[in-house]
């Protein structure tokens, strides 16, 4: 059973389905599109199979997630976000804006691209649900892509399901530097860092739609 705060108060019930440790970074991964249970397991390093077990089906019971199936042969259980699921983005762009206010983690941690392609995505502004150039992103051992559709932005992990408009190969610490505008986009290609498979001006317009959050992002009252 999951504790409750016991309060009429919509923060204090929201907390109760959502405030338990691993259930927000759950949802984070499933951003990412539909995920196997083993594929969460893994990005989650540190949970056990028990607890990944007990949050699911306790979003699951809260119309946060559902079961699919993937397509292709043997028809493989998933887990994706269902509607309710997707409208926590908005709190996790909040919460990756005020994260990048932290500053730099403490070196050992846990680090994937996946992540910050994830935070990227939820903090971009409307403009990039524009963006819609098929576009795979190969940053070191990992492989994302996405595309707009004029209303949102689809992320999932793996190749591109057709060939991509936009293709950037690198390693996370020159995706790391783009991200940030620490480093332009010729810059990167010609010293090597970055291999570019489409047209450099759709690159150099991916990386201002999308950028890592800086922490200091203000809003008017």
């Amino acid at each position: 059973m999951s504790r409750s705060y016991e309060q009429t108060c919509f923060i204090a019930r929201s907390l109760d389905v959502l405030g338990e440790r691993w259930t927000l970074l759950i949802v984070r991964e499933l951003a990412l599109g539909p995920r196997r249970y083993g594929d969460l397991l893994s990005a989650l390093p540190g949970m056990g199979t028990s607890l990944l077990a007990a949050r699911l089906k306790h979003l699951e019971q809260h119309d946060v997630l559902r079961r699919t199936t993937l397509p292709g042969p043997g028809r493989v259980a998933a887990y994706e976000l269902t509607d309710r699921g997707h409208a926590l983005m908005p709190v996790l762009a909040g919460l990756a804006e005020w994260g990048a206010g932290l500053g730099d983690p403490p070196p050992g941690y846990t680090d994937r691209a996946a992540w910050s392609v994830v935070a990227m995505h939820l903090t971009a502004t409307d403009q990039a649900a524009r963006f819609d150039t098929l576009t795979e992103l190969v940053v070191g051992d990992e492989t994302l892509w996405l595309q707009g559709d004029g209303e949102r932005v689809r992320v999932e992990t793996g190749p591109a399901p057709l060939t991509p408009g936009l293709r950037l190969i690198c390693e996370k610490e020159t995706f790391y530097a783009l991200a940030k505008g620490q480093v332009a986009v010729d810059d990167a290609v010609a010293s090597g860092r970055l291999v570019v498979e489409g047209e450099p001006d759709t690159a150099r317009l991916f990386f201002e739609l999308f950028r890592l959050p800086d922490g200091h992002r203000t809003t008017s009252p």
